[in-house]
């Protein structure tokens, strides 16, 4: 597989762009899922009532007079993926330090 990742020139060091890559892609999942799970800004709260307020649209729109509860739209839920966009974040960043120092 780093066989595909080296380059042209026959320099077998991972791509630094595969490197800005993976460290760019877990800073952003690492910051967005601290984010959701530690409700910073109340960013959980809002996404959970837009959840339950489309949900009801949708049911209305159906005739039925409300949503059905559910899971997927409790803010419980919402910081649980929190907690595991943080940790595919710093699984992303570790692979892009190994990836540095393994050469």
């Amino acid at each position: 597989m780093t066989a595909a990742l080296t380059f042209a020139s026959g320099v077998h060091a991972p791509s630094p762009v595969l490197l800005a890559v993976f460290a760019l892609g877990g800073l952003v999942a690492l910051w967005c899922g601290a984010s959701w799970a530690f409700d910073v800004r109340g960013i959980t709260a809002r996404r959970s009532e837009r959840i339950r307020r489309k949900n009801a649209d949708t049911w209305a729109a159906m005739g039925r007079l409300d949503a059905a509860p559910s899971v997927f739209g409790t803010p419980g839920y919402l910081r649980f993926l929190g907690v595991l966009m943080a940790f595919a974040g710093l699984v992303l960043l570790i692979a892009s330090y190994a990836l540095w120092h393994l050469n």
